[in-house]
């Protein structure tokens, strides 16, 4: 008999009586129980606490449950007594927390029990490894857990269940598998253990509930909720009076249109509330505190603080939207669309002026003479100087109307002019107008782009140097008057190649959502989250150097990730060398060998008597397996694994060496590579693929025996052209090298693993590269000369190093 045995008891000391709490409108333990039914199995029950029987027996039985009770505390026993009394063969433990269960894991999980007692062996215990915490479950036989629970008096094992099997390994074969990448998500929680988790599952809950999914949901579904209500893209936009309202116009717009696809998010701080008005639209999307963590942080602030750009930068990665302050550099991605005036080193990733909110209205045909002005200073006139421009205006002859916030209505002025208050979707109107007057913002290019003339008047000194430099016709800061008015009418209004009447508006909140479902992380090396040094910008990338290991890094990627097809094999690496990977197969195999003297040689304290066939070597990104053939021939034992399933058969078929499909580190299914250590591990130009090192170096030094030897080749930060040409460098190097490692500091960082470097080579040197011979290959003597040169002080654009884990043999005695 298979039955699943719930566990619950109303006592909780984090979350009293959570199992009743409401859910949806039902409480929380019959959620779990509905969703327990769905798995086919011959008898429910759940097993609770004498105390709880009372309360949850009702409930037990109106979800088609059996309800056994026993000990509060002795939770092992309570599993005890349920198996004797039904004589159960297999149990699916679950518990009274977990209403977002996987049911499809679940089913899978109980087939994999199945098949693995089938096998010599047999199997006590089995669950799957990284579902999210609250969604996965245990099967081990009835018969194991009465043999365990009379073998352990332990409490941790009577209050756990499961740890009375796996705890003792020695008596129980325990099968730990590593989950389907469709369920694979160790960083998720659908738990309810605390307040916070409860009102998850209520997000969840409401969530799946407006879109008309009923509990239980799909796996998919569930996931879906989880990732809309934990990961908000949380938009901050500048609300300091004086700094005008387009900010909080342009980032609650784009929450509106991401809404239905993303939980958005708009910031303003509650002592600025008062003073803001708010539209009645933008209220559901309003919070008066930041959230602890975001998807993406959109800022679209005016002149951000470096403290504070870091406060955003902890809660998720930051794109900046016309970033002025001095937190411009911290920000992950700059996506610049009012051109500024920046340094080179303060550049954007991305300069796009059509991702202003354009004017679908527009004049058909140029204008050729200036009968109708326009004059605005944004949503405050902060500076006061809308109405003294159209004063200077009312003697010219036009027909002049001027946008003051103040105001309501429409009023003819003894001066002339037309005083308006606020203009509802004012950009549409626009092209009713021959002349705008306004300061530089948005209104400006909405101007050029409706088909008007422009011309900016400057409350500051910076707004005129910035409308000089776009090349707009300007009047200087401090009192206007007509005569500077009508000397740039007459020499001729410029009108700045920037946007036009026949510019198409991009989709900002698609680029937004782009972003949003892009890479931002850590350093790789050391994990660092603070501080780091942007030395690069491009639109698919942001390239930083970490303070603290000196690695540099992919910061923010924006590109999609690398699949490692055959194209990647063939195609593209023919394209760049001229010949497929196995073509090449031979010169790989004979660096292989010269690399696997340097191992001999780094390594011969461990090596020295080792017969043949008895150095074991792993190979991590092995390919097709030339080094693998390299190190076979002289006397290795060699293993090798690839996320490639294609290059793996061809090593396994044509090479008969062993290897493994195997998305490093993950362990793979069968203990294939973790089932053994190994004398040397080696990755060749593999290490700067990885996103995350952290748990690849730990794992490699687990994977090692003491005194082992770690290789790897990469490319360098500190060649001939990392160092004479660096902004090319950086451009060209490839979008799945996340990490761009130097030979300079390569030994800091590998010491924080437990690896001393022991020998580094500089490889790839290229006279051609030089500077001065800007590729060209120069005579013989020349490229002798400039290659002996590039040895000399390691300018080679990759090398080799090789390390050894701390310790020894002995250690492991």
């Amino acid at each position: 008999m298979t039955a699943i045995i719930l566990q619950v008891r109303l006592d909780s000391s984090r979350l009293p009586r959570k199992a009743l709490l409401d859910l949806g409108g039902k409480p929380v333990i019959l959620r779990v129980m509905e969703n327990l039914r769905r798995i086919g199995v011959d008898e429910w029950i759940l097993a609770c606490d004498t105390d709880s029987e009372e309360t949850l027996a009702p409930l037990a039985v109106s979800a088609g449950f059996r309800c056994v009770s026993g000990p509060k505390d002795d939770v092992l026993e309570r599993f005890c007594i349920v198996i004797k009394r039904f004589g159960i063969d297999t149990v699916l433990r679950a518990t009274g927390d977990n209403p977002y269960l996987f049911a499809d894991a679940a089913e899978e999980s109980l087939r994999r029990f199945s098949t693995l007692q089938q096998t010599p062996s047999g199997v006590d215990y089995f669950t799957f490894n990284g579902l999210p915490h609250g969604s996965g479950i245990e099967v081990f036989s009835g018969r194991s857990l009465l043999a365990a629970a009379a073998l352990t008096d332990s409490p941790y094992d009577h209050e756990h269940v499961g740890p009375a099997l796996y705890n003792h390994a020695h008596r129980f074969v325990c099968i730990r598998e590593t989950a389907p990448s469709r369920w694979y998500f160790p960083d998720v929680t659908t738990t309810i253990d605390t307040r916070e988790d409860y009102e998850r599952a209520c997000s969840i809950a409401h969530y799946l509930g407006e879109r008309n999914i009923a509990l239980p949901s799909s796996t998919v579904e569930i996931l879906a909720a989880w990732n809309y209500i934990s990961f908000p893209v949380l938009f901050i936009p500048s609300t300091v009076a004086g700094q005008g309202t387009g900010h909080l116009r342009r980032l609650s717009s784009i929450a509106i249109a991401l809404s239905a696809s993303r939980r958005c998010l708009v910031f303003i701080p509650p002592e600025n509330r008062p003073f803001i008005d708010i539209p009645e639209l933008f209220l559901p999307f309003v919070v008066s505190t930041l959230p602890a963590s975001a998807v993406l942080v959109v800022v679209d602030g005016f002149r951000t603080t470096v403290s504070k750009m870091a406060q955003y930068r902890s809660i998720g990665p930051v794109v900046a939207l016309d970033e002025g302050g001095p937190g411009r550099l911290q920000a992950d991605y700059l996506l610049d669309i009012i051109p500024g005036m920046f340094r080179a080193r303060n550049a954007p990733n991305r300069r796009e002026p059509s991702f202003l909110p354009l004017p679908v209205q527009r004049k058909k045909n140029p204008v050729t003479s200036i009968k109708t002005v326009l004059v605005l200073a944004g949503g405050e006139n902060a500076a006061g100087l809308a109405l003294p421009v159209a004063r200077s205006l009312s003697g010219m002859h036009f027909d002049v109307t001027v946008i003051d916030p103040d105001v309501t209505g429409l009023r003819r002025t003894d001066e002339g002019f037309t005083v308006s208050g606020p203009v509802h979707n004012l950009r549409e109107t626009l092209c009713n107008y021959d002349l705008v007057m306004t300061h530089y913002g948005f209104t400006a290019f909405e101007s050029l782009a409706a088909g008007c003339r422009v011309i900016l008047f400057s409350p500051t000194q910076y707004h005129f140097s910035l409308a000089k430099a776009v090349g707009f016709s300007a009047l200087p800061s401090g009192p206007v008057n007509s005569a500077s008015i009508k000397k740039i009418i007459h020499e001729g209004i410029k009108i700045p190649k920037i946007v036009d009447s026949k510019t198409i508006q991009k989709d900002l909140p698609a680029e937004i959502e782009r972003l949003a479902s892009r890479l931002s992380v850590s350093c790789p090396v050391c994990g660092n989250a603070g501080n780091h040094r942007c030395i690069a910008r491009y639109p698919d990338r942001t390239i930083a150097r970490c303070p603290v290991c000196g690695i540099n890094y992919i910061l923010f990627q924006v590109a999609e990730p690398k699949v490692y097809s055959r194209s990647y094999f063939f195609d593209e690496y023919q394209a760049q060398y001229g010949k497929t990977y196995l073509e090449d197969f031979q010169s790989i195999k004979a660096q292989g060998f010269l690399r696997l003297e340097r191992i001999a040689s780094v390594g011969k304290t461990l090596l020295r008597g080792r017969p043949s066939g008895e150095k074991s070597l792993l190979d991590i990104g092995c390919a097709f397996g030339p080094f693998l053939s390299a190190a076979k021939d002289l006397g290795w034992s060699p293993f090798g694994t690839d996320i490639s399933e294609e290059a793996v058969r061809y090593v396994l078929d044509t090479l008969a060496l062993p290897a493994v499909q195997s998305a490093f580190p993950v362990p793979d299914a069968d203990g294939f590579i973790s089932g053994r250590q190994y004398d040397a591990v080696t990755l060749w130009y593999v290490i700067e693929h990885f996103m995350d090192l952290e748990p690849v170096l730990l794992r490699i030094g687990k994977l090692l025996v003491p005194g082992g030897i770690l290789a790897f080749s990469t490319p360098s930060a500190s060649g001939v052209t990392g160092r004479f040409k660096a902004e090319k460098f950086y451009r060209e190097s490839p979008l799945d090298h996340f990490t761009i490692w130097d030979p300079r500091t390569v030994r800091r960082q590998l010491e924080h693993y437990g690896f001393k470097v022991v020998k580094i080579v500089a490889t790839g040197h290229h006279p051609e590269r030089f500077p001065f011979m800007n590729g060209r290959k120069g005579g013989r003597v020349t490229a002798s000369v400039l290659r002996a040169i590039s040895r000399v002080f390691s300018l080679g654009d990759t090398f080799e190093v090789y390390a050894i884990k701390n310790g020894t043999l002995e250690d492991v005695k």
